[in-house]
C-alpha cells in the first residue's frame, strides 16, 4: 500500500490532522492512513475534561485556544453533527492571597482583549452578584470568557475522524505503526503488523506513546508521561433558566459563532460556569449528560510518573478524592453535602515548557511530531490540525507559530516558553 501522509495516533490530533490532510489531497492518488493501535480516543484524549478556554499568558497558545473555540462552536452548523458543545462559560479565580497571580491574570485579560478573545475581568463583587453560587473573597478578581465553554471528548474524537473519511482519508483501527523505514536520512515507509506502507512523510501524534516511537528510531525527545487524577461530585441544581438557555451574567448571542453555536442540549442545563479555581488549585466542569461534576487538579507537580504509558492504572487515590471534594465545597458550599459519583486517571505527555513539539526533525527528512501538550491540548486541536497540514505540505503556515513549537527548541539554547505558566493550564 502506498500513502501520501501517515499519521501515527488516533486521538484528537491524530484525527484533527489527518482530516485537514484529507480535506487538501486526493484520495486516490494521494491517500492519506491514520493508524491507531486500539480504539479513537483510547490514550488521553478520551479522558480529557474537554474544557474549551482561552485564558493563557502566552499569546501564541491564546489565539490557537481562541480560533480552536469557533471552530469548535460551528461544527455542528457545518457538519449536522452533535459533539456536546456547551457554551456554559469559563471563569478563571484568584484570590487576595497571591498579588503575584492576580496580576498575571490582569495582564492576560488585555493580551487576550488585544486579539480578539471575549473576556472581562469582574472583581468579588461582581462574580458573587453574576455568579451567586459561588463563595468569595474581597479582593478575589476572576476573568470570565461567556464564549467558552466544553465539548464531549469521545465524540469530539469520532466526529473528526468521521469528517477524515468522508474526505477520503482510511482510518486502520487496532493496528500498531511498528516501526519507520528510513532510507539515505529520508523516510520510506511505515511498517505495520499486517504490511508496509510506502511513504516519505509520517507524522508522529501517538501522545504518551511518542517518546518510546521516537527511541526505535534514534531520536531522544524530552517527553515524559504523568497520571493526573480526577474526580467525580454529583452536580447541584443548575441555577438558570431553561428558556433563557444561559448562566446568568451570560451575553446575549451577537456575533456570528454565538448566532450558529446555541447551546446543542439547552434542556439539559449545568449548575455553574467551568472553573480555573487558581487560589485553591483545581477545575471543576458539569457534566450534565451524566448528572456529575469533574474535579481535577490544576498542578501536574505531584502526578504519579509513567516510566511507559502501558504502565498506567485507573486507579485514583481516596486522599486525591476526598481534597477535591473538600477543595470545590470552599467555593461552591452546595457541593458540600453531594455524594461522591466516581473517579478516573487521565495521562498527560509532559515537555519541559508545558508547550507541545511540533513540527518536523530534520535527521530524518519526512518525520513529523506533535505531542506534548501538557494536558492543555484538546481545546487547541483544530488549530493544531490546520496548522500542521499546512507545514506537511509546504504551504505557508497561518494557524500557530512554529518557532514556538519547534521539536528542537530544548538543543542547545534551551528557550524559556510558557516558563510563567501554572501546570498544565498555563496561566
Amino acid at each position: 500500500m502506498r500513502a501520501k501522509v501517515v499519521v501515527v495516533g488516533g486521538g484528537i490530533m491524530g484525527v484533527s490532522i489527518a482530516w485537514q490532510l484529507a480535506a487538501r489531497l486526493d484520495p486516490i492518488d494521494e491517500p492519506v492512513v491514520l493508524l491507531e493501535r486500539t480504539d479513537l480516543g483510547a490514550g488521553s484524549s478520551g479522558r480529557s475534561g474537554a474544557i474549551l478556554r482561552q485564558h493563557y499568558s502566552d499569546m501564541e497558545v491564546a489565539a490557537m485556544a481562541r480560533d480552536s473555540l469557533r471552530f469548535y462552536a460551528g461544527f455542528q452548523a457545518r457538519t449536522g453533527t452533535s459533539i456536546g458543545f456547551r457554551r456554559c462559560g469559563v471563569l478563571t479565580i484568584a484570590g487576595p492571597s497571591d498579588p503575584e497571580m492576580l496580576e498575571r491574570i490582569e495582564r492576560n485579560i488585555r493580551m487576550q482583549q488585544s486579539i480578539g478573545i471575549r473576556t472581562q475581568r469582574l472583581s468579588s463583587r461582581e462574580i458573587a452578584e453574576q455568579f451567586p453560587m459561588l463563595q468569595v473573597s474581597a479582593g478575589s478578581i476572576a476573568a470570565y470568557e461567556p464564549e467558552a465553554g466544553f465539548v464531549d471528548p469521545m465524540r469530539t474524537v469520532s466526529a473528526f475522524a468521521a469528517q477524515a473519511r468522508y474526505r477520503g482519508a482510511i482510518t486502520r483501527l487496532g493496528e500498531s505503526a511498528l516501526g519507520l523505514q528510513v532510507h539515505a536520512g529520508r523516510v520510506r515507509g511505515v511498517e505495520t503488523e499486517t504490511e508496509t506502507i510506502e511513504t516519505q512523510i509520517v507524522v508522529v501524534a501517538a501522545g504518551p506513546w511518542t517518546k518510546a516511537w521516537m527511541n526505535q528510531c534514534g531520536i531522544a525527545l524530552p517527553l515524559r508521561c504523568v497520571k493526573p487524577e480526577q474526580a467525580f461530585l454529583s452536580s447541584v441544581p443548575a441555577q438558570q433558566s431553561r428558556a433563557a438557555g444561559r448562566l446568568p451574567g451570560a451575553p446575549a448571542a451577537e456575533s456570528w459563532e454565538q448566532r450558529f453555536a446555541t447551546n446543542e442540549s439547552p434542556d439539559d442545563p449545568v449548575g455553574h460556569p467551568v472553573l480555573l479555581d487558581v487560589e485553591h488549585g483545581y477545575y471543576a466542569r458539569c457534566q450534565p449528560t451524566d448528572g456529575r461534576t469533574r474535579v481535577g487538579g490544576m498542578d501536574y507537580h505531584d502526578c504519579q510518573e509513567l516510566a511507559h504509558p502501558d504502565q498506567f492504572d485507573d486507579q485514583v487515590r481516596v486522599s486525591f478524592r476526598d481534597w477535591a471534594h473538600g477543595a470545590l465545597a470552599k467555593r461552591i458550599p452546595a457541593y458540600a453535602k453531594q455524594p461522591h459519583a466516581g473517579t478516573l486517571a487521565a495521562m498527560y505527555t509532559l515537555t519541559p515548557d508545558a508547550q507541545a513539539l511540533m513540527g518536523p526533525l530534520p535527521s530524518i527528512q519526512g518525520l513529523y511530531v506533535c505531542t506534548g501538550f501538557s494536558g492543555h491540548g484538546f481545546k487547541l486541536a483544530p488549530s493544531v490540525g490546520e496548522g500542521m497540514a499546512q507545514l506537511v505540505l509546504g504551504e505557508p503556515v497561518s494557524a500557530f507559530d512554529t518557532k514556538f513549537f519547534a521539536p528542537l527548541r530544548f538543543a542547545g539554547a534551551q528557550q524559556a516558553h510558557g516558563s510563567s505558566s501554572s501546570g498544565a493550564f498555563g496561566l
